[in-house]
């Protein structure tokens, strides 16, 4: 092997599958490594070793033995008394002991559970196993079932993307694993070794004496060696770099690219596409080509012209042109229609759903979406034309025809439906399952994602927890080097995403890569795919972008709408539903970090998040003057008083979408202008007021006398909703019901009635908030002080946020909550998005 010095020093170094690569350096400060730059970036932080995990996000051990993850702007604390912690592209973390112990990282439960075994150096296979070197320079590898003994000893071990097994051993070399002969092969060319690292080829990297860096292959991106008018740019060889006759094999994300001299390369001719390809263009982010987690991927970054998709088997296209890809260009039109999702059947009926999770269904003739029964969260369509989805309890459900039907006992977080008739679910913890021919129950299969789209052979697509997208036709998933927030499939096979870039993609012909279609002035957020793999897409506008509007016989649309029996409530087991991750998103974890702002009130009596996602304080001000209602002013980041004209106190306030502010007391409830002018009066009942909040469809329910009322969109009468005891409400997601009752216990409305949350406990609480996006945030009392806690629904328990206390809480449409501890001061805090 030719190994070659790169830039700097360091006492720790390591690269992952996906060809990310991290350093400290010699005072502790750790770099990342930016393969198109060819050149180190400096990071925060001071630590002594590191591990590169799934996307771009290392985690770190710092001088004191403190194990840090990186967040993606700061480094967040997740246990102590660490020597060393080893991370995987696929998620996998674990951490070694000062004693020796083993644990493994729960992100579920955001907890760390023992493994047995001694480790003082780690790193992770491409099973997620671990491999290790104890203290004394024993080596040991798990199977997944037992531990076994390595022969020889080592001071550090890393794996490659391609499984080759490395490490440093005890006289300073570098040694691979030859499983066949089970036995340490040294490697020529460095000497005084103290750590390793392996590329995605599995070419090893080494430190060595005074922290010198050297590696037998460099990671380049594709970027940098792309053709360019038949011609790839001059690559210069870094400098420090002996004389060679080769230079070592560029890798980018886990992909081999084309050997590299130090002089000018010149890459072959590139591929012009035909003048009638649709618009489309290579990402900006380079797509590798697909790869299995046991072997290192191939390939490289085709220019292709989309009408060269590369349909999937199992439908012949003479029987349906609905098969047959299109080789018309790939341009969108605006409905000037408003939909949140979109599906698509094979008999081109478009269906979607709105913010609230109403059902939509696309008219041709009416050019518009119009009403269908039923309340959703995840949508599908059949061959048919019959939509199929999940409720925000998680609930499966049909429509036959003429009727919703409720799938027994069956729970899931995403749907789809293939062409050829398969029905694919996938649960909060990523597992699939695939509905039975009787349609009675649906049977776990091989696969893993949150997000799930089905080829028109049955073949199961997804997006995993790290937006990676995969292809599930055995197990383990072939793995794209390709990030997506949505994916769907066309009964043509076409594959289509929108990247986490924001950016719609589709499967080039070779099946390997992602090629850009552009969305001109728009900027794409989900996609679905109709017949001859014609795409429609939501924008970040929730706008409807059509590329073509299928045919149809439309004539029966409207009466089988109104002829559709049974609804979408459902009874029976509940489950989570869960989005992966975005960009641009809020995330959750134990340590939010907040921002402070500052009333300048004397006392916070309501605490609001409108419809719209304003924020609203009303108290009294520092002069103890009248009652001030302020409104966050986003722009400027403090809170400004808005001048209302209703002469008496607001209590139990919320704000509508269109700004109108309602509030409730004595018996009555109150829809005031934004102003504060009077616009309507609802006598309701007499009694004490508990609560109100509206949901995101309208929907306005208030608590009168501890019983729960709701005033429905288009009607004028409020009408009691249960005979429950309740003292608090709070509406989420598609109408998702949260409740404190009379002894301030929290509850979750099921379809038929409310139960404790979690179930069997009895947590009370002192507020509760929910958002649009499904998050729930209740504030309870610890018993020295008052504590933030997120439902999750996944583990079905409440996580408390353990770095800060409140005693008020609402929640905005992305899940971020506003939060005030009234007991300390009158300070309103919001939690950081993960960008700032």
């Amino acid at each position: 092997m030719t190994w070659t010095r790169l830039p700097g020093t360091a006492v720790d170094i390591s690269i992952n599958s996906q060809g990310q690569a991290y350093v400290v350096a010699l005072n502790g400060t750790p770099w990342r490594w930016d393969a198109l730059e060819q050149r180190w970036r400096k990071m925060s932080g001071d630590f002594v070793r590191i591990s590169a995990a799934e996307g771009n996000r290392p985690w770190a051990v710092n001088p004191e033995g403190v194990v840090f993850r990186y967040n993606g702007l700061w480094w967040e604390n997740k246990d102590t008394d660490v020597v060393d912690v080893a991370a995987d592209a696929l998620g996998n973390v674990y951490i070694a002991k000062v004693s020796g112990q083993i644990k493994k990282w729960n992100p579920l439960r955001s907890e760390w559970h023992p493994i047995e075994g001694l480790a003082f150096r780690m790193t992770l296979d491409m099973s997620g196993n671990p491999w290790v070197v104890t203290r004394d320079g024993r080596i040991a590898a798990f199977d997944g079932k037992a531990w076994g003994a390595m022969p020889g000893r080592a001071v550090d071990i890393a794996v490659g993307g391609d499984n080759t097994v490395v490490i440093a051993d005890t006289e300073g070399r570098i040694r691979t694993w030859n499983g066949l002969q089970r036995s340490w092969q040294a490697v020529a060319g460095v000497e005084g070794v103290t750590a390793a690292a392996a590329a995605p080829d599995g070419g090893p990297w080494a430190v060595i004496t005074d922290g010198v860096i050297m590696a037998t292959t460099l990671l380049v991106t594709p970027e940098k060696i792309k053709t360019e008018e038949g011609r790839a740019p001059d690559i210069k060889a870094p400098q420090a770099v002996a004389p060679v006759d080769t230079a070592p094999v560029a890798v980018a994300s886990g992909v081999s690219a084309a050997p590299l001299t130090p002089s000018t390369v010149v890459a072959p001719p590139a591929q012009v596409p035909p003048a009638t390809a649709a618009p489309v263009e290579t990402a900006a982010t380079p797509s590798a080509s697909p790869m299995l987690p046991q072997t290192s991927g191939t390939g490289g970054t085709g220019q292709t012209a989309v009408n060269m998709v590369a349909p999937t088997t199992g439908n012949s296209a003479s029987l349906d042109p609905a098969t047959l890809t299109t080789n018309e260009d790939i341009t969108f039109v605006n409905t000037q229609r408003s939909a949140a999702t979109l599906a698509i059947g094979r008999d081109g009926s478009v269906f979607g759903l709105d913010v609230a999770g109403n059902i939509l269904r696309w008219s041709n003739s009416r050019k518009q979406f119009e009403s269908f029964p039923g309340t959703l969260v995840r949508l599908a369509v059949d061959a048919q034309g019959n939509p199929w989805g999940i409720s925000t309890l998680g609930r499966v459900f049909r429509h036959t025809g003429h009727q919703w039907k409720q799938i027994p006992g069956a729970t899931g977080s995403d749907i789809a439906v293939g062409a050829d008739g398969s029905v694919v679910i996938a649960d909060a913890s990523g597992t699939l399952s695939r509905l039975n021919e009787a349609m009675t129950r649906f049977e776990r299969i091989s696969g893993q994602g949150l997000l799930v789209a089905v080829a028109p052979d049955g073949t199961p697509w997804t997006i995993r927890a790290d937006n990676l997208v995969q292809r599930c036709a055995s197990s383990p998933c072939e793995i794209f080097a390709q990030k997506a927030k949505s994916i769907a499939i066309g009964p043509d096979g076409s594959v289509y995403v929108v990247s986490d870039r924001d950016q719609l993609m589709r499967l080039d012909a070779d099946g390997k890569s992602f090629n850009v279609v552009r969305t001109p002035g728009h900027t794409p957020q989900n996609v679905a795919v109709g017949p001859k793999g014609f795409p429609w897409v939501v924008t970040a506008e929730m706008l409807a972008l059509a590329s073509t509007f299928f045919e149809r016989d439309e004539l029966t649309d409207r009466a089988v709408a109104a002829a559709t029996i049974g609804n979408t409530t459902g009874s029976g087991s509940t489950a989570a539903v869960v989005d992966v991750a975005s960009n641009n998103a809020f995330t959750f974890s134990k340590n939010i970090r907040f921002e402070t702002y500052v009333t300048d009130l004397n006392t916070i009596e309501e605490l609001v998040v409108g419809q719209n996602d304003d924020v609203y304080v009303y108290g009294a001000p520092l002069n103890q003057g009248a009652n001030q209602f302020l409104k966050f002013n986003n722009t400027t980041k403090k809170f400004e008083e808005v001048s209302l004209s209703f002469s008496q106190n607001l209590q139990n306030i919320d704000v509508a979408s269109d700004g109108s502010i309602w509030t409730a007391q004595n018996g009555s409830v109150y829809q005031l202008s934004s102003t504060g002018s009077l616009r309507r009066t609802y006598a309701v009942t007499s009694g004490g007021i508990g609560g109100l909040s509206i949901g995101v469809d309208g929907t306005v329910y208030v608590v009168i006398a501890e019983k729960l009322y709701h005033l429905k969109p288009g009607t004028r009468t409020f009408t009691r909703f249960g005979n429950d005891d309740v003292h608090k409400v709070a509406v989420g997601r598609a109408g998702d019901l949260w409740i404190t009752d009379s002894g301030n216990i929290v509850q979750q409305f099921t379809g038929t009635k409310f139960e404790n949350r979690p179930r069997g406990q009895s947590i009370s609480v002192e507020d509760l908030g929910a958002g649009t996006d499904g998050s729930v945030y209740i504030t309870s009392w610890s018993g020295s002080q008052y504590v933030l806690k997120k439902w999750n629904a996944t583990n079905k328990a409440f996580d408390t946020v353990k770095n800060t206390n409140a005693d008020r809480v609402d929640v905005m449409s992305d899940g971020r909550p506003w939060i005030a501890n009234t007991s300390l001061n009158t300070d309103v805090k919001r939690a950081k998005l993960p960008f700032r």
